[in-house]
């Protein structure tokens, strides 16, 4: 049983690190150009963060402080992001978004 457990949080791992390897090419091609909050939510926190059971829990309706302090700092398998890479107004954007 103790080695189901380990393959699933490796797989678990492995997979968070393709999808934040991912992201940070979006992020790369993206940075300061973001138009909505629905467009960062879609292209970087949906991969994990899908409203029905996926990697990352559900964040609709998360509160703001939250939001923001998981972004900035990142939390457990979530990376931070750089303002460089979500900028203060599109991470206001995806807080309104988020609402």
């Amino acid at each position: 049983m103790g080695f189901m457990k380990s393959s699933r949080h490796a797989a678990l791992a492995i997979g968070g690190l393709a999808l934040a390897f991912a992201s940070n090419a979006v992020l790369a091609d993206s940075a300061g150009k973001w138009t909505s909050g629905k467009e960062v939510y879609d292209k970087v926190c949906g991969y994990c963060h899908e409203p029905n059971p996926g990697l990352g829990p559900n964040i609709k309706g998360a509160h703001p402080r939250d939001v923001r302090e998981r972004v900035r700092q990142g939390h457990r398998a979530m990376p931070s992001f750089r303002q460089s890479e979500i900028d203060e107004q599109a991470l206001a954007q995806l807080i309104d978004f988020l609402k």
